[in-house]
């Protein structure tokens, strides 16, 4: 134990002892204050008795006690007490002294210590003086009791341990306050989730109904799917026994009125050379047998003389192909004439304005130099001329298929491209149905004229109707259009008779 930890601990306990007397000297005056107090008390009650027994009995007491002796008893009494209490003051007085000697004592032995530390702490203190200090401490006769340091450490130990569990208790608080604001936000998640539940619940049972009606639309539509695969199979088979059927009557018509053929067709062009009787081409149109329909349709125009009279001519050159159109052509609005309307009403109103169907044979593509009618679904009444072979344009789905290979699904895509919607069913053929056998040097000379595309912008003019780059800055002309070979008189139906096939 240090110097200065045994001085501080002996003043402790001296002081200690001085508080414990004067606390026992005051304790010992109240207990005399509060006998006087009973003994005043216990007087004046024996006092009162007396009285009282003494006028209430007709028997006079045998010898009742005075006033005086009751004082001189508790005088007596008081007297006995003071006595006590003088000793115990004497006692008191002896150990206060003692005490307040014993503290004079110790105080002079700490000012020694202090200035003895003080010595010691700046060097001025030597070896002797030490030991000499250290002597007198232990000479010291009132020794540290134990049991005070006991005391003081088990003090000590709980005044740590309130504060430790005082620390805890408040981090205890803290997070028992963080886990209920977790239970009230899992509450409130477990609520949402409540909620949510439910409209999942709901939106299950909706959807379920929905898709039990659903079940029941797309049953009733596959049926009606049924229904119309059955309905399509019935129309195409009723469509291609229709086409036959027109075929058929087509063909009637051509060997009654134009023969069985060939049939020879010549078209002279007015191309301002002065050389008119040369400007023929001769078309050979094809095997009846394959294009009956279309045959009939293009005689038919040339026999009601619509590409004869009036303003036909050839109108396009699209690079691919050079188009005619018969009366009126030049006046139409769609070539910047002034032909209000409908340019083709007569040919409508007599049925020769279009074909019926898509007449088309695989066996008479549509190779360069031969006559195809322009326009779909129902071609007419226009025609033109292949400048190129036109098989994959204006042919055959089929024939696409098998030129392309693995390139039509390219080749698709690109004819399709801004066409919303469009289907390839609706890619239909032309129909091809003659060739040029004669005047192939006039086609050529036509091909060679310019179209609206090689002018310049400023110099297009359309008036208020937006005009095709194709068509031809200088339209040919069509003088007339004439059917070659007449039939004969016995001109109508053959050995072969077609009426046989309906």
């Amino acid at each position: 134990m240090s110097l200065t930890t045994s001085v501080t601990t002996v003043s402790r306990h001296r002081r200690g002892n001085t508080l414990m007397t004067s606390r026992r000297v005051h304790h010992f005056y109240s207990l005399l204050i509060i006998l006087l107090c009973c003994l005043h008390q216990r007087h004046l009650a024996v006092a009162a008795s007396d009285t009282s027994a003494s006028a209430t009995s007709d028997e006079p007491s045998s010898r009742p006690t005075s006033v005086l002796e009751a004082e001189a008893r508790t005088a007596g009494e008081l007297a006995h007490a003071v006595s006590i209490l003088q000793k115990d003051l004497t006692t008191c007085r002896t150990r206060v002294d003692a005490i307040q000697t014993g503290f004079q004592n110790l105080y002079s032995t700490h000012l020694a210590n202090v200035d003895g530390l003080r010595k010691c702490k700046e060097g001025m203190l030597g070896a002797s003086e030490m030991d000499e200090l250290e002597q007198k401490l232990n000479s010291l006769d009132d020794k540290v009791d134990p049991t005070l340091l006991a005391d003081a450490q088990k003090k000590q130990d709980e005044t740590k341990r309130k504060v430790r569990d005082e620390e805890l208790a408040s981090k205890h608080k803290e997070l028992i306050a963080t886990l209920e604001n977790q239970v009230q936000q899992l509450r409130l998640r477990e609520k949402a989730w409540e909620r949510t539940i439910s409209e999942l619940v709901a939106r299950r049972d909706l959807l379920e109904r929905r898709e039990g009606a659903w079940e029941r639309t797309i049953g009733e539509l596959m049926g009606e799917v049924e229904v119309r695969a059955k309905r399509e199979f019935w129309w195409e088979d009723m469509k291609q026994d229709m086409e036959q059927r027109i075929g058929v009557l087509s063909r009637i018509g051509v060997l009654e009125r134009f023969g069985a053929g060939p049939h020879l067709v010549s078209i002279i062009v007015d191309l301002d050379d002065e050389q008119s009787e040369s400007n023929e081409i001769v078309l050979e149109l094809a095997p009846l047998d394959l294009m009956p329909h279309t045959i009939h349709l293009f005689l038919s125009q040339i026999e009601e003389g619509y590409w004869s009279r009036g303003t036909p001519a050839i109108v396009i050159n699209a690079g691919h192909v050079l188009q005619a159109c018969p009366h009126p052509c030049l006046e139409s609005v769609s070539l910047g004439g002034n032909y209000p309307g409908d340019p083709y009403h007569d040919m409508k109103h007599a049925g020769l304005d279009s074909v019926s169907f898509q007449e088309y044979h695989p066996s008479y593509p549509h190779e360069k130099y031969t006559i195809g009618l322009a326009g779909r679904p129902h071609s007419g009444p226009e025609f033109y001329i292949n400048l190129l072979n036109n098989t994959l344009d204006h042919g055959t789905v089929e024939q696409r298929k098998q030129e392309l290979g693995d390139g039509y699904a390219d080749y698709l895509k690109a004819a399709m491209e801004g066409e919303d919607g469009l289907d390839e069913k609706v890619m239909e053929p032309d129909p091809c149905f003659g060739k040029v056998v004669k005047g192939f040097d006039v086609v050529d000379k036509i091909a060679e004229r310019i179209t609206r595309a090689s002018l310049p912008e400023e110099s297009k003019e359309g008036g208020d109707v937006a005009l095709d780059d194709s068509l031809l800055v200088h339209p040919v002309k069509i003088v007339s259009v004439s059917i070659v070979n007449e039939p004969g008189a016995n001109g109508g139906a053959t050995e072969d008779d077609p009426k046989d096939e309906l």
